[in-house]
């Protein structure tokens, strides 16, 4: 399986749990320090936040509509 949930399955349960997701980059919002990503999916939509300097050097590239896969642990607040 190439993910473990939708974007538009993701909620205040998933918090610090690991998931996988797969979807088109609908917008980037390259913010300096942070890049927002919006993955999309035939489910909903997924705001991913990048913080880490080498996964931003790597974003840098990324296009809308883009296909992507990402694996992390979610985070928030719960």
């Amino acid at each position: 399986m190439y993910r473990t949930k939708t974007c538009g399955e993701l909620n205040i349960k998933n918090v610090r749990e690991e998931v996988e997701l797969a979807g088109w980059i609908q917008k980037i919002r390259n913010l300096g320090g942070m890049i927002f990503i919006d993955l999309r999916d035939e489910f909903g939509i997924t705001q991913i936040v990048i913080n880490d300097e080498k996964m931003q050097e790597e974003a840098k590239e990324y296009n809308t509509e883009s296909c992507i896969h990402i694996k992390r642990k979610s985070c928030g607040k719960k």
